[in-house]
């Protein structure tokens, strides 16, 4: 089986943006960084729950992304995945790694990309 998509699984750490702590600032930030990477919207969804921090859930044309923001411990957790060749998915999603990163003014990031759909062990 070829590669059907990539995911970016993203850590931010130590993250000093006011917008960690607002719904509705977190979720203008994350639809932009998808936008800016070439994404279309179809549908999202935000939450925040006491003590949990706030969860995002986005529906694209070009499959989903999830963003979670623990403001008290400065911390926001990404996962994206997206459709199409290794190269092309990748390329967005490095825009949304470097839109976030600096966005949320993360001190520190952990990124790491997973090709999907590619079953070494059916050869």
């Amino acid at each position: 089986m070829q590669t059907t998509g990539t995911t970016l699984l993203l850590d931010l750490y130590d993250c000093k943006s006011p917008a960690i702590n607002s719904e509705a600032v977190l979720e203008q930030l994350f639809v932009n960084a998808l936008q800016f990477a070439g994404f279309e919207m179809v549908d999202q969804s935000v939450h925040q729950l006491p003590k949990q921090g706030i969860t995002l859930v986005c529906i694209m044309r070009q499959s989903h992304a999830a963003l979670h923001a623990l403001s008290e411990a400065g911390f926001v957790a990404v996962d994206v995945y997206s459709e199409g060749k290794p190269e092309t998915a990748r390329a967005a999603l490095e825009i949304i790694r470097g839109f976030l990163a600096q966005k949320l003014m993360a001190r520190s990031v952990n990124a790491r990309f997973i090709e999907r759909g590619n079953d070494s062990s059916s050869r």
